[in-house]
């Protein structure tokens, strides 16, 4: 029996550590999920009101101001996308000015990290053949993550897209 209990112990042990580990203790940082809530680009008369960056918005009057400074440009604002900001962060990466299109930001992560979140995205710039409009825009891309505290950080990857030659 005194065997037995020694060897109960030790199991217990074993799948105590195996359980530790698996709650992040080995370093990794938790991937949360997130939904679109719009990716597109603003159509610009020739500047537009929000600075490129990253931006985390917890309440809904900030979220109006928002969208409101997004969608500065249109005739008719749309109708604010709702969110629960009880359970939901809004995340939005904003891409500088662009004097052509063919240009995109894409959020492809966001990873929990001791100060907040850390956002990957990639942003795509148009090759040296690509046909492009000649509109000044604006990319952005705007997510929901469950709620995080603290900031985010942006961990940008530049590809450019490759246009066959004419």
């Amino acid at each position: 029996m005194n065997g037995l209990l020694k060897a109960s112990i030790m199991v217990a042990c074993m799948v105590c550590v195996v359980f530790i580990a698996g709650c992040g203790g080995s370093g990794e940082s938790q991937q949360l999920t997130f939904q679109t809530v719009e990716k597109t680009s603003t159509f610009l008369g020739s500047s537009s009101p929000i600075a490129e960056g990253v931006y985390v918005i917890r309440a809904n009057s900030d979220w109006l101001a928002f969208w409101g400074n997004i969608k500065a440009y249109l005739l008719v604002t749309p109708s604010l996308p709702p969110v629960d900001f009880s359970k939901n962060t809004v995340i939005a990466v904003v891409d500088a000015n662009r004097a052509t299109g063919g240009y995109s930001i894409t959020v492809t992560g966001v990873q929990v990290t001791a100060e907040g979140v850390a956002v990957e995205a990639v942003q795509q710039s148009p090759g040296p053949f690509c046909l492009v409009t000649s509109a000044f825009e604006q990319p952005y891309h705007i997510v929901t993550t469950p709620v995080f505290s603290g900031g985010a950080s942006l961990n940008l990857n530049r590809t450019v897209l490759d246009c066959p030659a004419p």
